[in-house]
């Protein structure tokens, strides 16, 4: 299990992406413009070395950052491994 230190601010972010959240309604709901955003995601990205919001949720969900958002973990195994395979996903 990979240990990930978040700021409240990006735990608030990856709640409203596991969530399904858009970019749009987690500024609106967080006070925060669209650009804000985008700048913490990347860097939420930069530390949980994952290149996009699925990776991120499975990530999560994996190594419990958010003890709140866990997945079973066959289906977790499974979507990652389903979405290793069509060339997509970082290698942990």
């Amino acid at each position: 299990m990979e240990q990930v230190t978040l700021s409240p601010r990006e735990r608030d972010l990856v709640r409203g992406i596991v969530a399904g959240r858009t970019n749009r309604e987690l500024a609106r709901e967080l006070g925060l413009n669209e650009q804000s955003v985008k700048n913490v995601l990347s860097t939420i990205y930069q530390k949980c070395r994952v290149r996009n919001r699925l990776e991120l949720a499975l990530f999560v969900a994996r190594n419990k950052v958010l003890p709140e958002a866990t997945v079973p973990e066959k289906v977790a195994d499974e979507d990652f491994r389903n979405f290793s395979n069509r060339g997509g996903g970082a290698k942990f």
